[in-house]
């Protein structure tokens, strides 16, 4: 399928998504992060793979998953305080003459995601290690100097792994993809794309007619994927929300972000996949292809089987997906600034950066 047939495709899911988002906006978010979202990991990691994490450095998966490991360790860690699942890998590391190191990784999950994404940046814009550790080290003191802001934490800790990840990025890749391209139709879906977000910002909602039961089997889902506490706390972010007393997801504006997370994620999955020539299925082979469908189909299994229990088992897969993304993110904004300043005749296009 050609470039401009896949943008129009691109419009047409972008419509259906945003239909089906405003139609079961929590079943939605349920079913695409569980069933479709692990096949994306899975196929974009080997993607980023082939092309060498758009970095200039062969130690830049080492680096970026080393970042992931250490978010998770110490992710599962607090877990445990709560988890029974996890109870024991809390209680066994608390007793150990680790305990310190995991404390401290569970205090500085926040400050780890932000120098994973400064790193991701640095290893992508530099050549040299001298500049690359001195961006790292700004990344440090700016992480210090945010310490204590919680719209800091709220901006890194709950939004950059989730909308902006699959919001605002994929916005700026689809917008470089059309301008590199000189698109129309690619510029016409991210209009679209852009369009979707003010309808679920201004399109009239009855809050009753999306109710959830507290006890039912979507809210209890949801509630086990962590996501009611991120609607919160973007409500709080953008000051929807004032009193914790409410049930966020019965509110008006906790609709529309449900809305909002089921388009964003559901969408973010369908532009991947409908990039056939891109992630390209006729040519991984055959065992690659094996494990792939073994794992999401265990995958789903957990989900099914508990929610929690299957988010937790693909933490590490999921999030490291997001940061290996992080030089391709950092790569398709300089993109569009170039593409844009060439247009209108600010620069020129420096030369693409090497694969």
């Amino acid at each position: 399928m050609d470039t401009k047939k896949i943008d129009w495709l691109n419009v047409g899911l972008i419509i259906l998504t945003l239909i089906a988002a405003f139609w079961m906006p929590f079943a939605l978010f349920l079913f695409s992060y569980a069933v479709l979202g692990p096949l994306h990991y899975m196929t974009e990691i080997n993607w980023l793979e082939e092309r060498k994490y758009f970095s200039k450095s062969n130690l830049t998966p080492w680096l970026l998953g080393a970042c992931v490991l250490f978010i998770c360790l110490g992710s599962f860690f607090a877990e445990g305080r709560q988890n029974p699942v996890l109870s024991g890998y809390h209680n066994t590391l608390n007793a150990s003459f680790a305990a310190g190191f995991f404390k401290w990784l569970e205090a500085n999950l926040v400050h780890i995601a932000f120098i994973s994404f400064v790193l991701g940046v640095a290893l992508a814009a530099f050549k040299g290690w001298a500049a690359r550790l001195a961006v790292v080290l700004m990344g440090v003191s700016l992480a210090y100097a945010f310490r204590n802001s919680n719209n800091y934490t709220v901006l890194v800790g709950s939004m950059l792994p989730t909308i902006i990840h699959v919001g605002i990025f994929t916005g700026i890749f689809m917008l470089y993809g059309a301008l590199k391209a000189a698109s129309k139709p690619g510029l016409i879906a991210v209009g679209a794309f852009v369009a979707a977000h003010l309808v679920i910002i201004f399109w009239p909602i009855n809050p009753s007619s999306y109710f959830l039961d507290q006890s039912g089997d979507v809210a209890h889902r949801f509630n086990q994927s962590g996501f009611q506490g991120v609607i919160y706390q973007i409500g709080q972010f953008i000051g929807s929300f004032e009193s914790a007393s409410t049930y966020a997801l019965n509110s008006e504006s906790g609709i529309r972000l449900g809305i909002f997370l089921a388009f964003i994620y559901t969408y973010h999955y369908l532009n991947w996949f409908s990039k056939t020539s891109v992630i390209r299925w006729h040519q991984v082979s055959k065992r690659k292809l094996a494990v792939a469908i073994f794992i999401w189909i265990f995958s789903v299994a957990l989900y099914t089987y508990d929610y929690r229990v299957g988010l937790l088992a693909l933490l590490f897969l999921s999030l490291l997906h997001v940061v290996y993304e992080f030089p391709l993110n950092y790569i398709s904004i300089i993109g569009v600034l170039e593409e844009l300043g060439e247009k209108f005749g600010i620069r020129k296009k420096r030369a693409a950066p090497s694969e």
